[in-house]
């Protein structure tokens, strides 16, 4: 995270918005009883376009005001952050919204005013009638070519259950009911929303319905006959907006680009990524076309896909005119190259279970197996699992096998080993993904692996679940 200057005064914050070029947000109020903490975050999630995350950070001073200065250039929520609470604001650019919070409370009982102000109370009105599943973990993955839908538990059981006419009708309904709270609330407070807020909320509404829909119709077409004209339902809904800071937004163009693709190459994913790439101008430009393809760049990188899509990457750069994009594909593609079969894996030194140290230095000479992976990871233990007779075998010809734990807790690491019989060189490390080691490794999720030649550097990794594949590079890395 880029951390940014905090503005130690309202009066400073005012001059610096009043003086400046960029589109400033002002963000400012009180926070009392804060006795141990006075510190106050806000978060701006940039990773859709530049990677990253912006953080400003503010000083609660003594008599209680903090105060932000935000360059956005779009309307985009962001997160509000003390001592590790969240409250979820509503910002546009060139607005005002007024916080007034108390931090043994904070985020429940606080008000908002301002410019900005009803946006933020509709929106966490909204919030509570319409309560989302944060908890990703618990979200059902499905896979349609290039493309990962996540639906939450209720949804899951009903597209599982539902015929695909029930299933429509209860979205419609589901859709309306939370377009009906938005028009309530705009007549009850005539004038108090903004124009762009409420075109923000009615494209996140539609756009999570046309997602789930897609989602239904991809997923669930064989088992609940799902026709063609299933589709027409969604056709109305454009795919090229300027909403690009809307969450479902970016999901649903990802998620109708790939269901064109599985249509109109009839589920070939041969070379699917660089054909989504080349099929994406048939459906979007200027901003949506530009997030979308840096996205395919980036996800390809992270996935070590350096051979494949380093043509696209230099048409990209060569050729985008939307340059804030281009950070996220060069840092995913420097990160890449870190990674590359044959480049040096980062060094470390931890402490293992049994008190001895795990040293990359101390391994060379012989390959080694890291794995990363918790308890609350299925797809880990499962993985894990089907290895244990492969793991047997190559442990006795030489290699090491290196299992870093994510775990939430030291007793429930000490517990699934015990009751699963796992073997090989076990750490720990609390802080997880934001631990040094998984900064290195470039873990942003579980499972993950690596493979490390007995020279200390980065070999192939086969798909995971292919155990002939990793049983023969083994063998080779072994010689």
């Amino acid at each position: 995270m880029k951390y940014l200057p905090f503005f130690s005064s309202l009066l400073i914050v005012l001059l610096s918005c009043l003086g400046s070029q960029a589109q400033n947000t002002l963000v400012y109020g009180k926070m009392v009883n804060t006795s141990y903490v006075n510190k106050i975050e806000i978060v701006v999630d940039e990773r859709y376009i530049s990677g990253g995350s912006v953080q400003y950070q503010s000083t609660v001073l003594s008599d209680n005001t903090f105060a932000f200065a935000i360059q956005i250039d779009r309307p985009m929520k962001a997160k509000l952050v003390y001592s590790r609470n969240v409250a979820e604001v509503y910002l546009e650019p060139n607005d005002t919204l007024y916080i007034d919070g108390d931090a043994n409370t904070f985020p429940y009982g606080t008000t908002y005013s301002g410019r900005s102000g009803a946006n933020n109370v509709f929106m966490e009105e909204y919030q509570k009638q319409f309560p989302r599943n944060k908890n990703e973990f618990e979200y059902t993955q499905y896979r349609s070519g290039l493309y990962w839908f996540l639906v939450p538990p209720k949804l899951d059981d009903m597209m599982q259950r539902m015929s695909k006419d029930g299933f429509s009708n209860s979205m419609k309904l589901r859709r309306e009911h939370r377009l009906s709270a938005l028009q309530m609330y705009d007549q009850n407070h005539p004038g108090k929303l903004t124009k762009e807020f409420k075109k923000y909320m009615m494209d996140e509404i539609f756009y999570e319905y046309g997602y789930y829909m897609l989602c239904y119709g991809t997923i669930f077409k064989n088992k609940h006959y799902v026709t063609p004209d299933f589709f027409d339902q969604i056709a109305d809904i454009p795919v090229q907006t300027n909403q690009i800071g809307s969450f479902y937004y970016r999901e649903f163009l990802k998620a109708y680009v790939n269901y064109k693709y599985m249509n109109l190459y009839n589920n070939d994913v041969s070379g699917i990524i660089n054909k989504q790439y080349e099929l994406a101008p048939n459906y979007l430009d200027s901003w949506a076309l530009a997030y979308f393809r840096s996205d395919i760049i980036a996800k390809a990188l992270y996935g070590k896909k350096v051979d494949v899509i380093l043509d696209k990457y230099n048409d990209f750069l060569l050729n985008n005119t939307y340059y804030d994009f281009n950070d996220k594909i060069t840092i995913a593609y420097q990160k890449a190259i870190k990674y590359h079969i044959g480049s040096p894996a980062p060094k470390f030194n931890l402490l293992t279970k049994d008190g001895g140290v795990a040293d990359l230095d101390v391994y060379k000479g012989k390959p080694v197996f890291i794995n990363f992976w918790a308890s609350w990871c299925h797809s880990c233990m499962k993985k894990m699992d089907k290895m244990k007779d492969l793991q047997a075998e190559m442990e006795a010809k030489g290699f090491i096998f290196l299992n870093i734990s994510f775990d939430r807790s030291k007793e429930s690491w000490d517990a699934t080993i015990a009751k699963k019989g796992y073997q090989g060189v076990h750490v720990y490390l609390e802080d997880g993904v934001g631990s040094t080691m998984a900064q290195d490794y470039n873990v942003r999720a579980l499972p993950q692996y690596y493979l490390i030649d007995k020279y200390g550097n980065f070999a192939k990794t086969p798909p995971k679940g292919d155990l002939l594949e990793m049983k023969a590079i083994m063998e080779n890395l072994l010689r």
